[in-house]
């Protein structure tokens, strides 16, 4: 089986297993557990291989979406953030920043940015609201 291999982790639990995705142009071909990594060591779980089934699904969302009456438009990446950041503010100028809350669950809490500058992602909604997995 020729392609292009790729080292990963996978994002879908706590465990963060290695993975080897072996790829064809945009096509994924296999996905494996990576020997070489040092906690999973080669092995991973059905989540991880059904990964080509979520990048493949026809329904899958490949650009953000907003609704408009009742049906979703596609929408860029800048008026999507653009949207979301508006209406945060609105929100919390509106209902205080309290009335928001964060969730730090699986991934995110595996994510060395997210543990590392927490307070640039989340900090500026000033809210004591705070939940989490563990």
């Amino acid at each position: 089986m020729s392609g292009t291999i790729h080292y990963r982790a996978c994002h879908l639990c706590e465990a963060i297993c290695g993975l080897e995705i072996t790829t064809r142009g945009a096509e994924i071909i296999s996905i494996k557990g990576d020997k070489a990594d040092p906690l999973s060591r080669g092995h991973i779980c059905p989540k991880a291989v059904a990964l080509k089934d979520i990048h493949e699904d026809p329904d899958r969302l490949r650009a953000p979406v907003k609704r408009v009456g009742d049906s979703w438009q596609e929408i860029s990446w800048p008026e999507a953030l653009e949207t979301v950041a508006s209406r945060l503010l609105e929100s919390r100028e509106c209902h205080g920043a309290d009335s928001m809350a964060i969730y730090a669950g699986n991934p995110s809490v595996h994510n060395y940015g997210m543990m590392t500058h927490p307070q640039y992602a989340l900090g500026y909604l000033r809210t004591r609201n705070r939940y989490s997995a563990t």
